[in-house]
């Protein structure tokens, strides 16, 4: 029994060595070529240039200005391996990143503070897809690396140039909360956008306008998006706080008043998506009473039919007995009267369905 323990735990120690040794490489679906800008800024002046990704990031680093580097698409795992390499962040942070699983993480590293989160954005389709975001904190430089090309953080670029909110007169660190606002204000703007949708797709059950819209896969599809944002949302509250309570001090204290209002932003995208996911509940409860009430009218004409027609159907069966002394079958008028009399009873059965209005 001990034996087979061991050779357990051999194998788990095997595969952990596997997991660390295998090559690293990008898992996503977005194959965007990796590209870099440097933004530098101090509250006198500010420049912007594109730099090849196999420059040493490092080494265009000036201490009299914040050095952000926006990097858009991580496809290329070895540059971007060797750019998070350079500044000190693990090899299983980057892993991470290029996996195709959506992992959330802040931590808070001697010199840096990385963070992990999910972005958004929709396809051509409109269907909502999650896009691989990431910071890299420093002293006086911030990385950021983002999947998607999705211009998120061009009015951040704009408000550098333009020095608005008081940007160029503060540190790295309230760079990385603005940022951050960005990423949240994107996961208000989807939501908002797919409650929009809901409550047209509402409108149109009530005035029974869906010939050819496949509800139920409207329905399944919101319910998808929800799932991905939430998990999103959840995730970095659940690990927002390692970035306020860290040993790095690259957070500054005059500062942390707006990463507590981001913490609170957060925390209203979360109210926001429970009312989203009611919103699908209403959606889907609206559609199956609509179904339940075509369903019961459906029953209902087959019941006033069947109200009709058992009488009838009676008479019938009364006169298509075989009985040899039938008087009905010697009378000369006998089809004609039981014409009329069959008539006479459609039409108070008619009458009495009215008045208790089922017809």
């Amino acid at each position: 029994m001990a034996k087979r323990s061991s050779n357990g735990i051999r194998n788990r120690k095997h595969i952990k060595n596997a997991h660390l040794l295998e090559t690293l490489s990008y898992l996503g679906e977005v194959q965007l070529p990796t590209s870099i800008e440097f933004i530098q800024y101090n509250s006198k002046q500010t420049t912007t240039k594109s730099i090849a990704p196999s420059d040493k990031l490092k080494d265009l680093i000036n201490d009299d200005y914040i050095n952000w580097f926006k990097i858009t698409g991580i496809s290329d795992a070895e540059v971007i391996f060797n750019i998070c390499k350079s500044f000190g962040i693990p090899r299983f942070d980057v892993k991470d990143l290029l996996s195709g699983r959506h992992v959330t993480k802040v931590i808070t590293y001697e010199h840096n503070t990385f963070i992990l989160m999910s972005g958004c954005f929709t396809t051509e389709s409109h269907e909502l897809n999650l896009d691989h975001i990431a910071f890299i904190l420093g002293d006086n430089y911030l990385i950021s690396l983002q999947e998607n090309g999705t211009p998120i953080f061009t009015d951040v670029q704009e408000a550098i140039k333009n020095s608005k909110v008081q940007i160029r007169e503060k540190g790295t660190d309230y760079l990385l909360y603005i940022l951050l606002n960005c990423v949240q204000s994107l996961y208000n703007d989807t939501v908002l956008k797919l409650a929009t949708k809901i409550d047209n797709m509402e409108d149109k059950l009530i005035e029974n306008n869906t010939k050819g819209i496949d509800i139920m896969r409207f329905i399944r599809i919101r319910k998808n998006d929800y799932s991905l944002l939430k998990r999103a949302v959840s995730s970095m509250r659940e690990e927002y706080s390692n970035l306020l309570h860290n040993d790095n001090h690259l957070i500054r204290p005059e500062n942390k008043i707006y990463f507590n209002d981001f913490d609170d932003r957060l925390r209203t995208s979360s109210d926001d998506l429970d009312i989203f996911h009611e919103s699908i509940n209403s959606l889907s409860n609206l559609y199956f009473n609509n179904n339940n009430l075509k369903m019961n009218n459906v029953i209902t004409k087959l019941t006033v039919v069947s109200t009709i027609f058992i009488p009838l159907t009676f008479m019938v069966g009364v006169w298509g007995m075989n009985f040899e002394y039938m008087p009905e079958l010697k009378w000369k008028f006998g089809y004609i009267v039981a014409w009329g009399m069959m008539i006479l009873i459609v039409i108070i059965a008619i009458l009495f369905l009215k008045k208790k209005k089922w017809l």
